[in-house]
């Protein structure tokens, strides 16, 4: 067995917990066997036996960075007895980062000063070869980034940008998650049931996944085969059909947007039994051991939660997701046992 390193993962955005669960999911894929050693502030210190860092960046949607990590010191009273350890790494200056300002700016001065006093490295810009100072609540994580998040890459796929757009398609960062939160390897057969104009199905082709996407609305249908046909996806796979009507077999995964609210249609079928056909399907349709990934809006988490439990499906997680004043999402973790 190769000998275990240890990594930082640094999660960016606002929604901290997602990235934390994008993270455990990607290592449940990856590497069962990581080690996760301790969470702060958007940060996660994991133990690898394998080279995956890599593969987690580049599927992931709200991990910004991972490096390695050299090391871990006390704000108030720091040791730098990773002093000599800092010299392996060829880095050429010091970047200190503070999330929300949880240390004062006198501390993060303090600190970085001394550091760059003892190593000889400069706090002004010197190219890509930097050392990163992350400061916690309870620690100051001290690492070099190896891979960092192509956020780049999912501007360009913006839904805005494709050739058919409708307000109610999923962000490429929004739709990555949900596919990571599935589990689905590349190469693994992942189903989307209300797939709109096909961002799930579009993130999953980038990511070495082959999908099914089905939609009941005949305009949606087409735009989403423009759309797949404009970033030359050919593992993607388009069903014009009603997800309470149609039957699969033993996907490997399930990740999906179903329609609510004034933006979606339902096309006539109350939310609800929407909901509960949606999911009695998907316990006949997704391999044991498989995950169902879907959104709900937070007011009916009480009967979305009394459906999963009748569907058979058994739920592993919620995360609450703020949009804006008048609604919050619900993305659920459900899985077939």
């Amino acid at each position: 067995m190769a000998s275990m390193k240890t990594f930082y993962y640094l999660i960016g955005g606002e929604q901290e917990e997602l990235g934390f669960s994008e993270l455990k999911a990607l290592l449940e894929i990856y590497d069962p066997s990581s080690k996760i050693i301790g969470c702060y502030t958007k940060i996660c210190i994991v133990e690898h036996d394998k080279p995956i860092v890599g593969k987690i960046l580049s599927r992931a949607s709200y991990i910004k960075e991972a490096g390695f990590l050299i090391g871990l010191d006390d704000p108030l009273k720091p040791s730098y007895d990773y002093i000599d350890t800092i010299k392996e790494h060829n880095v050429k200056w010091i970047k200190p980062f503070n999330p929300y300002s949880i240390r004062s700016a006198h501390i993060v001065s303090r600190f970085v000063k001394e550091l760059a006093s003892k190593t000889g490295l400069s706090t002004y810009y010197c190219g890509k070869e930097y050392l990163h100072i992350i400061f916690t609540e309870e620690k100051i994580v001290v690492g070099k980034p190896v891979y960092r998040l192509n956020a780049r890459a999912l501007q360009d796929r913006e839904p805005s940008k494709r050739p058919f757009f409708r307000s109610i398609a999923l962000p490429p960062a929004l739709s990555r998650l949900l596919i990571n939160l599935s589990r689905v390897k590349e190469g693994e057969v992942l189903l989307d049931p209300f797939a709109g104009t096909g961002s799930i199905l579009i993130e999953a082709g980038f990511m070495g996944i082959r999908g099914i996407g089905v939609e009941i609305d005949y305009e949606l249908v087409h735009g989403m085969v423009k759309n797949i046909s404009h970033y030359r996806l050919l593992d993607q796979i388009v069903v014009f059909g009603d997800s309470r009507e149609l039957t699969y077999t033993y996907v490997d995964g399930v990740a999906t947007d179903p329609p609510y609210g004034r933006a979606a249609s339902t096309h006539g079928v109350e939310v609800l039994k929407l909901y509960k056909s949606f999911l009695e399907n998907m316990y006949y349709s997704v391999k044991k051991r498989g995950y169902v990934v879907f959104m709900a809006p937070y007011n009916l988490e009480k009967h979305i939660d009394e459906l999963v439990c009748g569907s058979g499906l058994i739920l592993k997680q919620k995360h609450y997701m703020y949009v804006h004043g008048s609604l919050t999402r619900i993305i659920y973790e459900v899985v077939r046992p």
